[in-house]
């Protein structure tokens, strides 16, 4: 008997949002982005489940453990692309985060 698993798996595209993601070149977005799946990358996880957990976060839902650590490790993804993005900016007050579409 032949067992045969199949996967499929959903496309997604991280982007940078934001009020002033606009302001953003190209090249900075590609760092930026760059940046954030490097954190992903090093921790070993999947943007998007750190993604989900991030979302139950600001819904105010209860998470387990693991999904508390998945939100840091988001979290620490948008600070990273945040900053990439943002290098050399002479303005502080910048509405620009991560986010899948």
């Amino acid at each position: 008997m032949k067992l045969q698993i199949e996967q499929s798996y959903v496309e997604a595209t991280l982007k940078i949002i934001g009020d002033h993601a606009h302001l953003a070149a190209a090249d900075e977005i590609s760092t930026g982005i760059a940046e954030a799946l490097n954190v992903f990358s090093e921790h070993h996880v999947d943007p998007l489940v750190c993604a989900a957990a991030s979302g139950k976060l600001e819904k105010n839902e209860l998470l387990s453990r693991e999904e508390a650590l998945l939100c840091v490790i988001w979290d620490m993804a948008d600070d990273k692309a945040f900053r990439a993005v943002t290098l050399g900016w002479l303005f502080r007050a910048i509405d620009i985060r991560l986010s899948f579409g």
